[in-house]
């Protein structure tokens, strides 16, 4: 039962949600954390009508749908595990047209309980990265879907955002890199900046010449870049451009 509830308050995110992102403004990330905060206290008092308030249409028709009232106590259940006692925003971002927009957390998550624990699980609070895609439905906005992710904390990242000289990459530009900026750096020559590729951080030094005011947290950036002969987690960038 803890697969399935899990597998129908955790829904996929749409790729072209990202594709066309740019930096949300702080009234945004305000509505944003209402929507997400209001469906977490209805999750709480077991008000599943309150629940599905907050949700797309299209996601509160699948609600719905699959969990009649029969399964709602375990719904219930399962579902106060992925609300967080507490968050941080690591990102927000909007889509162009203002129809679309995402919120990255990081969560402290509700111990699991001990008969729902893996091998690798040693009890305790859980941290978690969110991913929450919103769209914006009669003004207001709207869960689409609710990602989990895992600790943060333990991602593949670089150990440090020294970058070195440029003899110390790859000749060529060998690879495609691409994610969303989570953070920057500025430095003498240029600018680091570390994207989330997948389930790991990745460094993309990019020359000041290359350098644009738009590549900023939360937007999607891609390169053609030189991998680091020994530290594969960094990057020296040959292009860089934001995703359309």
């Amino acid at each position: 039962m803890r697969i399935f509830i899990t597998s129908l308050i955790v829904f996929a995110m749409a790729s072209s949600a990202w594709g066309q992102s740019v930096p949300a403004e702080a009234p945004i990330a305000d509505n944003l954390r209402k929507t997400f905060d209001a469906c977490n206290d209805a999750i709480k008092s077991r008000n599943f009508q309150g629940v599905v308030a907050q949700m797309t249409a299209t996601t509160r028709k699948q609600f719905v749908a699959m969990i009649p009232p029969s399964q709602r106590t375990p719904f219930f259940l399962n579902a106060t595990l992925l609300v967080p006692d507490s968050y941080d925003v690591e990102s927000v971002s909007e889509s162009k047209d203002g129809k679309s927009a995402s919120l990255v957390l990081v969560a402290v998550l509700p111990p699991m309980p001990p008969e729902m624990r893996d091998q690798t699980d040693p009890g305790g609070a859980r941290k978690r990265e969110l991913t929450v895609a919103f769209a914006k439905e009669a003004g207001l906005w709207k869960i689409a879907s609710r990602e989990v992710g895992d600790d943060p904390d333990k991602r593949p990242r670089p150990k440090d955002l020294k970058m070195g000289p440029r003899s110390d990459y790859r000749a060529g530009a060998n690879t495609d890199v691409g994610g969303i900026i989570l953070r920057t750096e500025k430095q003498d020559a240029g600018s680091v900046y570390v994207v989330r590729v997948v389930d790991e951080e990745d460094a993309v030094f990019v020359p000041a010449a290359l350098v644009s005011a738009n590549f900023v947290t939360g937007k999607v950036i891609s390169f053609q870049a030189a991998q680091n002969a020994n530290e594969p987690l960094k990057y020296w960038a040959e292009s860089a451009k934001l995703e359309k």
